[in-house]
């Protein structure tokens, strides 16, 4: 074959700069791009090869997300179920879930973000019958029926990135300061987010193709109280959630909000499920409005004279490519 470098691209890290150039050689690869976590050594900016740089749009900004901890990201969590054996109930809604990962969101209304629900009949329980107490982080039920299942659907800050925190579980990485996720759809963080990537284009002449990982809202990733993996879903919508964002939604579509549209008797509106009208509603919505906001964002690279490529996976909710909205950025 004539031709000798071409269509590969080699990932990087600081430790294995020579390893690096010397499989560049051997494969003839014509590219390189770093990895997360890792900054791009000098050595390797001097190859002529073409570089691509890992962005991220939600996190690597703690100083910005503790200064503005009402927009960082949310997800919808449910409780297991717990039966009632007197006439009340008191739920632990942290339960099985990774402290340093979520933090419980009373901040906002939560007898209008938050559901209790008796799963034996199907039913909400009236806001008036169940309170949260923030010290122990428990929500007691009232007047419960006996023996009747019963959940909380409650919203979570995303006080360290899922996948950040699945890096340095399984590479176990020591002494990490977690990451936390921000919501670049709410008003201040997109702001600053926009003002940030054009900082970032700006000092890094260097850098060929921005390599975005990915946009703005997670798939379903849930660890449990031993950092193990407790739920995932590729596909899930379930931390693409804010009241900014819903109360958008509701607007659009002139219904009220359930956080059962999203947890789905605990299905999670997962692949194996037939979503509902008011989920497609949403997922919708979702799509829409995450392609414009990243249309913007591959539009700032563009005018920097820069290349853009999505990554596919991470945050790549409402940025699926088989979709409609996808071909619009």
């Amino acid at each position: 074959m004539a031709i000798k470098k071409g269509r590969v691209t080699i990932p990087t890290d600081m430790d294995v700069v020579k390893e690096t150039l010397e499989i560049m050689e051997e494969w003839g690869a014509d590219a390189i791009r770093d990895c997360d976590g890792t900054e791009f050594p000098q050595e390797l900016k001097d190859t002529g090869a073409k570089i691509y740089a890992t962005y991220y749009t939600t996190r690597k900004d703690n100083e910005w997300a503790r200064a503005n901890l009402d927009e960082v990201q949310q997800m919808y969590i449910m409780t297991p179920f717990y039966t009632a054996v007197d006439s009340t109930l008191k739920i632990h809604l942290m339960d099985h879930l990774y402290p340093d990962m979520l933090k419980v969101n009373n901040h906002d209304d939560i007898t209008r973000w938050w559901e209790v629900i008796d799963r034996t009949t199907g039913e909400p329980v009236s806001p008036d019958c169940w309170t949260y107490d923030e010290t122990s982080g428990n929500v007691t039920i009232n007047n419960v029926t006996l023996f009747h299942e019963y959940t909380v659907s409650f919203l979570a800050y995303i006080m360290w990135d899922p996948v950040h925190m699945y890096n340095a579980v399984v590479n176990e990485w020591k002494d990490v300061e977690p990451q936390i996720t921000f919501d670049v759809r709410q008003p201040k963080t997109k702001a600053h987010s926009l003002k940030r990537l054009r900082r970032f284009l700006e000092t890094h002449e260097y850098v060929d193709v921005v390599r975005f990982t990915t946009f703005f809202h997670q798939f379903t990733l849930v660890f449990d109280e031993l950092a193990r993996e407790k739920f995932v879903d590729w596909f899930g919508y379930s931390a693409s959630v804010s009241p900014y964002i819903l109360e958008q939604f509701e607007q659009e579509v002139g219904y009220k909000f359930r956080p059962e549209f999203i947890i789905d008797q605990g299905y999670m509106n997962n692949t194996y499920r037939i979503p509902s009208k008011e989920f497609k509603d949403f997922q919708k919505f979702q799509m829409r409005e995450v392609a414009l906001l990243a249309k913007e964002m591959v539009d700032i690279v563009h005018e920097y004279g820069k290349e853009a490529m999505m990554f596919m996976g991470d945050h790549w909710i409402g940025m699926e490519p088989f979709m409609d909205d996808f071909a619009s950025i």
